[in-house]
């Protein structure tokens, strides 16, 4: 095995290790924005693992779903942030 291949391996054990504790994050909060930050930390890991199995197994296309993955992720936390941002000023309203 070379150590290239090595490299990418312990990088992504190293990235399982960072999202398990990013999905601990998003589900244990204990506030909301805990939550959101969990799940953009979850997003941003699992792009990066993506684009390293993209080097490791060679396959170009895989970094087209890495930029597709990106925005998704991108728009889930612009959408979770303008709920709890609304949320917030309806409970001051009241």
């Amino acid at each position: 095995m070379e150590y290239r291949n090595l490299l990418l391996i312990l990088c992504l054990g190293g990235l399982l290790i960072a999202m398990i504790f990013g999905l601990i994050r998003a589900i244990r909060g204990p506030r909301r924005a805990d939550r959101i930050l969990g799940v953009n930390m979850s997003t941003s890991i699992s792009m990066a693992a993506i684009a390293i199995l993209a080097v490791y197994l060679k396959e170009n296309w895989l970094l087209d779903v890495c930029l597709v993955y990106c925005l998704i992720g991108f728009l889930a936390v612009v959408i979770l942030t303008k709920v709890h941002i609304s949320e917030i000023q309806e409970a001051k309203d009241e």
